[in-house]
Order: structure tokens, then sequence, then C-alpha cells
């Protein structure tokens, strides 16, 4: 065992060490008596040389442990030595309770505690922090009243210099021996641990799969060759980095709940050049705590276009999906729990249902798991169901033409290897829901006069602003698609729903229309509350339109609640049935239609309608702003 340096600052305990070695038959690398102030350039020297493990005492072993990055194992004087220096002391200085003052690091000794009681003596300790703080606690300990000083070689220093009683701590045989054996433990320990080091890297550069370890932080510990090859980046230069610095788009939300304990298995997938990847994560427990985790990335084979498919791949360069998840604006909890859906649904070849108003960003997602799919490289067609007729849905998606006679091309053929998206899928004929389903999910396309069976590898990505499950019950769309369906269904929530989001987006649409125009209009805290408040059945879309309008026309820096109340009113009037015909009403809230009909009604007299209403006129002016209603009146 010769991988252990023993050093020592004194030659007593060096012969004591040697007494050691020979009676536990054990070879070290290095044994030798070392100055404090050298302590630290010899353990470097016998590290260089090759030592795994540094044995020494007191101030030495810390100097060692805060300057090397290598196991040191502390020898602290046992009981049984301490015992017999007290009796030691008790004879030179011939008294049978005797006042006796330790002045050393409290890393030197296994245990003081009762000391006093089992040797008969009062024990004064005094803790070293520094070697400096030497000189003045063992001053201290003079004026405390002691009889003899016990500690290292500059306390017996100081004491020899002004003549007072001192003995040194001397390390025995006991110490020595505890400090070998924990210190041969500690190699073999680290030999087995060698040992299972090698065998994990073989099984990670022999696996098929890439394999990624991070620790707590979310820093990369290790990766195989499989990562490598994909990176085109050896271990070393991303060893160290955040796992997203080095793989863009990874959820790394998803990854936290992992490292957190609120999760215990991750699925999502990633791209790594253009290679998708299936990652599955799990955490790496320890004693009750989560260290960090496991991520297994399986590559995913994209379809790849038949060389004799030309329609498809004429299409596939004008059919691009742009977007992906980082081009999704909104940031809540919500939506990130859609991506992380989508995400986890990117890697199946089934259909997926994308539930959501207008302008809730359906199309992004869309987009997004089809370039996180194995049909990223085929084309991406988009058909919006709602502008067709029924005979237009049957041509465009499945080729009929004239007579439902089968033309050559349709949408279905066309993004072969790819995905088709099916916008307001509920606008589709009951027709064309059966022959979508028969063609998605059985494979079979009416050709002629009968169903043939035909693969075609399409991915299908539909959406709605209309729950299906109604549309089924008032029997509008087919039952069986709807189940196929809403499988793989992604709901996503209407920003109403999120008010922080509103505040958020307003005050960026703000800033992007107040540059675009040059102008610098700002909102009331009591504004902001109106827009929280409304509903926003356009979302994002309604919201960008409504703060550009906003910043076109307002007459005041500031916008008040009252300009916001008033233009939303405006832009978004309230429809009611009145006797079978519709009628636009302006404002929804009854005291505000009362103040409207009765200014109406005094051709705008606040002081006649403040009366009716048995307000005074400042309440009347309040109101008025509050409701939007003063613009109309120079309010």
């Amino acid at each position: 065992m010769k991988q252990i340096a023993i050093l020592l600052p004194r030659q007593t305990i060096l012969t004591y060490a040697q007494n050691v070695l020979e009676k536990e038959k054990t070879e070290v690398q290095l044994l030798k008596v070392v100055d404090n102030s050298n302590a630290v350039v010899e353990a470097k020297e016998a590290v260089e040389a090759g030592a795994r493990v540094i044995i020494a005492r007191g101030l030495q072993a810390t100097l060692i442990k805060e300057s090397l990055n290598i196991p040191v194992v502390e020898m602290p004087i046992t009981v049984r030595e301490i015992g017999f220096m007290i009796l030691k002391a008790k004879n030179m200085l011939k008294k049978d309770h005797p006042s006796i003052g330790i002045v050393a690091f409290e890393n030197m000794f296994e245990s003081l505690d009762e000391l006093d009681q089992l040797f008969g003596f009062d024990l004064h300790f005094y803790n070293l922090n520094e070697l400096e703080d030497t000189r003045n606690l063992v001053s201290q300990a003079i004026i405390d009243g002691v009889d003899l000083i016990i500690g290292g070689v500059k306390t017996n220093q100081i004491a020899f210099e002004i003549g007072f009683p001192s003995l040194f701590m001397e390390t025995g045989e006991e110490s020595i021996k505890k400090a070998l054996h924990l210190a041969v433990h500690m190699l073999e320990l680290a030999e087995q641990e060698k040992h299972n080091k090698a065998q994990i890297d073989t099984l990670l550069d022999t696996s098929f799969s890439g394999i990624i370890k991070i620790n707590a932080y979310q820093e990369i510990v290790a990766v195989n060759r499989v990562i490598e090859q994909l990176l085109g980046k050896s271990t070393s230069e991303v060893i160290g980095f955040p796992i997203n610095k080095v793989f863009d788009g990874i959820d790394t939300e998803s990854i936290n709940g992992i490292l957190n304990g609120r999760e215990e298995l991750y699925s999502t997938s990633f791209s790594i050049k253009n290679q998708l990847l299936m990652v599955i994560g799990a955490p790496i427990q320890y004693d009750g705590h989560y260290s960090g985790a496991i991520l297994t990335c399986h590559k995913v084979r994209t379809a790849e276009r038949e060389e004799g498919s030309e329609a498809g791949a004429k299409l596939a360069g004008s059919h691009l999906a742009i977007h992906n998840y980082h081009h999704i604006l909104r940031e809540s909890v919500e939506i990130k729990r859609c991506i992380k859906l989508a995400r986890a649904y990117g890697i199946s070849k089934n259909p997926v249902f994308i539930y959501g108003e207008t302008g809730t960003e359906k199309e992004i997602f869309a987009e997004a798991i089809h370039n996180n799919s194995p049909q990223k490289g085929g084309p991406f067609i988009h058909i919006n169901c709602s502008t067709l007729s029924p005979e237009e849905q049957k041509q465009v998606l499945f080729g009929f033409g004239e007579e439902n006679r089968k033309k050559p091309v349709s949408a279905l053929e066309a993004a072969a290897f790819g995905t088709v998206f099916l916008e307001e899928v509920d606008r589709l004929s009951l027709e064309c829901q059966y022959l979508l389903y028969k063609a998605v999910r059985d494979r079979l396309f009416w050709d002629r006069d009968s169903m043939v069976k035909r693969v075609l590898p399409v991915r299908l990505i539909a959406c709605s602003g209309k729950e299906l499950a109604v549309l089924v019950k008032q029997g509008k769309f087919r039952e069986d698609l709807y189940f196929y369906l809403s499988a793989l269904e992604i709901s996503l929530p209407p920003i109403r729903k999120e008010p922080e989001e509103i505040r958020r987006f307003t005050g960026i649409f703000l800033e992007k229309y107040n540059t675009a125009y040059s102008r610098y209009v700002e909102i009331s805290e009591a504004a902001l509350g109106v827009m929280e408040e409304y509903f926003w059945e356009g979302n994002l879309l309604q919201l960008e339109s409504f703060c550009e309008r906003l910043v076109l026309t307002a007459h005041r820096r500031k916008v008040e609640e009252g300009m916001v109340q008033n233009l939303l009113q405006e832009l978004y009037p309230f429809t009611r049935e009145d006797n079978g015909s519709s009628q636009t009403v302006k404002n929804q809230n009854p005291e505000a239609l009362r103040i409207e009909m009765l200014m109406e009604r005094f051709n705008g007299r606040r002081t006649e309608v403040a009366k009716a209403m048995k307000i005074s006129t400042t309440t009347l002016w309040r109101k008025m702003k509050r409701y939007g209603i003063g613009n109309s009146y120079d309010v």
C-alpha cells in the first residue's frame, strides 16, 4: 500500500508511526517529519509522486485540506492518550487536582467531554483558530490561573520562553493506527469506485443511446460518446456547463421538477443538429436527497421521402413550418405544461388535437410539434377547413374531382412523410370526417367505388376553437374521429385566465407600438386593472390590436381607465337579442347604461343628470370617467 503519505510535526511521533507500520506490515509512500511552514509543499510533492491519501494532524492537516484537493486523514488524540498526559502532568505538578489548560486546534482531539471528571483535574480549553493566536491564548491561560499548559510545538515554545510548565500533545500509536486503518479503507473504496467507474464508462460508451448525467444545478457532469458525436464536441468541452447552454431547446422546467422530487419520470423530445431525440429522465436519489439526474436520449428515426415521391418533394419546399417552441410568447405555468405535453406528443406518429380560442398560438404549437417530430424533414401542409366548401374539402384532402372520381394528388398524398395541419377541423363535413378517420386510422382511401388500403406516412395535427365533445352530442362531429383525435389533446388556456399575462403583454405591445409610431403612451394602474378584467375573446390577437389602437388614438400621455373602458366598448360592443332582432349596446354595465340614457335625455347637461340620479356632479364625473362615457361629453 504505497499511496499513503504520513506527515508528522515531531520526531517522537515518527517513532510511534514506524512501530505501527511494522506491526501492521504496511508500506507507505512517505513518512516524514515536517515543519508547519513546509507542510503544504511536502504534501504537494507527495501527491505528484503518486500519493492518494495524506495522514496529518492539527494545523498541518487543516493547511493541507485548504490548499490541496486530496483526502486528508487526521490523527485526533484518543481519550486514552489524553489520560496518560494528564497523569504525567499530575506527576510533574505533584498535585491531586491540578488546573490544566489545553491550547490547541479542536480537530486534534477525539473528545474532551467529561475528561476533568474522569481524571480529576480542572480543564480549561483554548481553541486555536489561527496559529498567530497562540501567544495570546497562552497568556490568557496563565491569567486564568492554570498550573500547566498542554499544546503543540508553538504552544510549548512560548511556554518554554516564559518559563511556564508545559507538555507536548503526543500522538501515540493508538491514534496513528486508527488513522492508518481509515486511510487504507479510503484507498480501497477509491479503488472500488475507480473499478465501478470503468465499468460504467464501458456501458456508456458501448450504448447505442446518448446518456447525459447532470448534477442538482443542471450542470453537465458526464456524457457518453453518442452525445459527443451528435454535438461534435468532446466531453471536456461540455462538462460543467448548464445543460440548456449545450442543448438548445431542452425543457429545463421539467428537469427541475425531477431534481426537486416533483416528478419521478421525465419524457420529452428535442433536436441536436437535426437529429431528433426522445429523452427519458430519472433522478439520482441518495440518502433521501436528489443529487442529479440521468437523461437517456434515444435517436428517433425521421421519416424519409421516397425518391419517386416528386409531388411531396415539390410541396415540401413551399410548405414549411417556421416556428418552434421558443416562438411561443406566453410564459405562464399552464402554457409551460402545454409545451411539455407537446414535446411528449411530438415523438408519436398519431394525431394531435389542439383546442384553443382565436389568438392562443395554436398554429405555432402545431408547427413546433412538426419541427420536433419524426416528420420534421417532410412538408407541413396547412389547410383551413372553414374556408372550403364540403366539395372543396373532399377535393383538397382526398383528391376527389367531378363525379367523385379520384385525381392523382391530394393533400394527404402531397404531405407524404410530413404533416397535414387541419385548422378548424370542426368545420369538416360529416362525409369528410368519415373519410379522414378511415384514412389516418385504418389507412383506407376511397377510390372510385371502394375503399383501398394505402400506406401514406402522414402525421395529422388538428385544431379547433370549439369543444368537439359538445359537437359530438349535437351530432355535428363523428364520435369515432373525436375519440381518435382527443387521445393526444392539448388545451390552450385563454389569456383571461392569466391576468398576469395580460399585464405583461400589454407592456410588451405598448412598447412595440410606441417605438413603431414614435409615441410615449403609458397606462395607469387602474386602466391595467380594467384590461385584466376584460374577457379578451380574441386573446393575444385582440389584445395586440387593441394596444395598437390605444397608442394611435390616445389624447393624453397617460391612459386612464375611462379611455380603456370607452375604447373597449367602442371596438367590441355588446350585442343582445330584442324581439328577434340584434341590437348593439355599447355598455354592458347597468349603471353606465342609465348614465348614457340620462345624458342623451338631458343633452349632456351633467347637473340635471346628477340631480336625476340623486348624486353630486363630482360623483357623476367620476362614474362617467370610470365607465369611459366622459370622452363623448368632454369629461
